[in-house]
């Protein structure tokens, strides 16, 4: 039994993102032949880097909804690493890696933070996460008040316009691997398989022997982790540090794990998934400028397109159920 129930949670990740797949070439292949500038090596090279932070973010929301989680504040703590990163690179003279230690940790702490006000004091994810947000976005203008911060190393800054063999970001490449890493961390190892016991319910969790208690707060500060790494690269591709940075990202990579087929109820989620979902949702926004689509249509066809993701899994979980 056990064996058969794996097969067909196996046949629905590859049934989701054999369908992606197939959604991603035909609007790859068709905005290439109907538009003068899709498939060019400029726009190809802009795709990619689209795709790289929310794709970073949308990794660690992969994992905190496998849990049963939700992360609204994602954006918000980005935008938080990319600002400590230029303030302190602009007003300190302070060594270069030390300043990307420092914002990558408080990302870590307020990830951390999170996973304590969710598990400790019994607050639902996205209540405690939404209030998050709105201490990160208060906290991030008061700090730069409220304006844009340069100065930023150049190393950094090289990283948003630098591409390797010709035409891959790097950007792209820092993508690519937190993408494998959280892969290879989901499928064999302990604390991956964890995360999707835990998605079945705290109950059944720790009647499997798993520390409910730490698993939030690492799951939620290796969340945080991402977040950090995902401002650095915004620092990157916008060049500087903006009091509103990461807005909207946060949702975007919750979209993208959701059409990839991550589960909101919790327990299932690929990355492969929300790779592809990734891709799609930056697609479907770069074709649609291509095509000479309103930018409100495209903001209204990525809506429609998350709620049809989520109607489809609360329907797939009612028939289980």
């Amino acid at each position: 039994m056990a064996k058969a129930t794996m097969k067909k949670k196996t046949n629905i990740f590859q049934q989701t993102e054999f369908t992606l797949g197939l959604i991603i070439v035909i609007l790859f292949v068709g905005a290439s032949v109907f538009t003068d500038n899709f498939c060019t090596l400029y726009n190809v090279t802009n795709l990619t880097k689209q795709c790289a932070i929310i794709g970073v973010m949308a990794a660690a929301q992969t994992m905190i909804i496998i849990t049963g989680g939700i992360d609204i504040s994602g954006g918000a703590i980005t935008g938080l690493s990319c600002m400590v990163l230029a303030l302190l690179q602009r007003d300190t003279g302070m060594n270069m890696w030390l300043t990307l230690i420092i914002a990558i940790v408080i990302s870590v702490a307020v990830g951390f933070l999170n996973g304590i006000i969710i598990y400790d004091f019994r607050v639902p994810p996205m209540i405690a996460t939404l209030g998050m947000q709105t201490i990160v976005r208060g906290l991030v203008k008061i700090i730069s008040n409220a304006l844009t911060v340069t100065g930023i190393d150049q190393r950094i800054l090289s990283m948003g316009n630098t591409n390797l063999f010709g035409g891959l970001p790097v950007l792209a490449v820092i993508w690519a691997i937190v993408a494998i890493a959280i892969w290879f961390m989901l499928k064999y190892t302990i604390f991956g398989r964890s995360l999707y016991v835990l998605g079945s319910g705290v109950e059944v969790a720790k009647l499997s022997g798993i520390k409910v208690r730490k698993m939030f707060y690492a799951t939620y500060a290796g969340a945080g982790l991402l977040y950090g790494i995902a401002g650095i690269m915004l620092a990157a591709r916008v060049q500087s540090a903006l009091p509103t940075g990461g807005e909207g990202y946060d949702m975007n990579a919750i979209a993208a794990a959701v059409i990839g087929g991550a589960s909101l109820a919790g327990g299932k989620g690929t990355v492969t998934g929300t790779v592809l979902g990734t891709i799609l949702m930056v697609l479907i926004n770069n074709a649609g400028v291509q095509f000479g689509l309103n930018t409100h249509v495209l903001e209204i066809t990525s809506g429609v397109l998350i709620i049809f993701a989520v109607t489809m899994d609360m329907l797939k979980n009612r028939k289980k159920a």
